[in-house]
């Protein structure tokens, strides 16, 4: 039975050679199209997931009222980090980045690093990127340490270990030791950088006591609640804290 149903469904395309041919593709592309697009929604449904801890994760972001206008900013103040974690019991830790817009240079190289970032030492406690070499908890802790994943690491020291190597950062002529190396960042975060600066390097050394200073909107700053917080009743007594 099914063998002369293949027949003459066979015989039926022969007949019908260009109908059946735009039939064809057009199914052959209507599944390609469906298949591309379960691709791209099931990555972009899978950013940030890696991380362990991801639903405990939180961005603080900040609401501007002016006389005219409210302006939803997605930085917050330096100090409003450090504050909430003194303050709120909820909050288990915090950390920011910034974009370092750094020229470095290795010798007689300059290097413009467009995904270079300063950070705070718990970086690696609050994200699970994870280093190869060095020690998580106090790689970034130090003034004037960097961490750089392993391309960025082989593009400036090839097969040369980095650890305890100098990268001078061109801004001020500063002198900046290696203390770690990182995976490469998978392609589904949020966070895109290459090379980590001690955030300590950024608010005490280029910019003294930016961390005791409100007025200034720069930091990306995340929080990590802890276990059974709500995230919700936290964000009321925040506002109230502001």
């Amino acid at each position: 039975m099914i063998k002369n149903h293949l027949k003459i469904a066979f015989r039926n395309l022969s007949k019908h050679k260009i109908f059946s041919l735009i039939n064809i593709l057009g199914l052959a592309v209507g599944m390609c199209a469906c298949f591309l697009i379960a691709l791209y929604v099931s990555f972009e449904l899978s950013y940030d997931t890696f991380h362990n801890k991801a639903d405990r994760i939180f961005r603080l972001v900040t609401d501007i009222k002016t006389p005219s206008e409210t302006l939803k900013v997605d930085v917050s103040t330096w100090s409003a980090a450090p504050s909430l974690k003194d303050d709120f019991p909820e909050v288990e830790a915090f950390t920011r980045i910034n974009a370092a817009n750094l020229h470095i240079r290795k010798g007689n190289l300059l290097f413009k690093d467009e995904k270079a970032f300063f950070a705070d030492s718990s970086l690696f406690n609050v994200f699970d990127f994870k280093l190869i070499q060095g020690n998580p908890a106090t790689a970034l802790k130090e003034q004037l340490s960097i961490v750089l994943t392993e391309k960025t690491a082989k593009k400036y020291f090839g097969e040369k270990d980095p650890i305890g190597q100098i990268l001078t950062l061109s801004r001020d002529n500063l002198s900046a030791k290696v203390t770690g190396v990182m995976k490469d960042i998978p392609a589904n975060s949020h966070i895109k950088g290459d090379m980590f600066i001690s955030m300590s390097t950024f608010t005490q050394k280029l910019n003294k006591d930016l961390d005791q200073g409100w007025s200034d909107f720069g930091a990306i700053t995340y929080l990590l609640l802890k276990p059974g917080t709500s995230a919700k009743s936290l964000e009321k007594k925040i506002r109230s804290f502001s």
